[in-house]
């Protein structure tokens, strides 16, 4: 069972992680929306609203570190490799 595990965390592809990293980048840019208008907001809407930027900003910018750095690194499956291992 410990071996399924393994197998799907190096299950990640090219395509999923340019995928997450779309997303971050989407997650972020919320962020930001919610920053320009958090100088409109007032009372408790004013905390709640800084609550989700800091999960946004956090969540987005970890997905995106991460994704990019096993895009660099090029720590994935290609279409060839996957192949190959269900041969074996």
């Amino acid at each position: 069972m410990d071996g399924d595990n393994n197998n799907r965390r190096k299950g990640d592809t090219k395509v999923g992680l340019t995928l997450r990293i779309l997303v971050a980048v989407y997650v972020l840019y919320l962020a930001y929306g919610l920053i320009q208008g958090f100088g409109e907001t007032t009372g408790n809407d004013r905390i709640l609203i800084a609550i989700a930027i800091g999960i946004f900003l956090v969540a987005g910018g970890a997905i995106l570190i991460l994704s990019a750095k096993k895009l660099i690194r090029k720590e994935y499956v290609d279409a060839d490799e996957e192949t190959g291992d269900e041969k074996q």
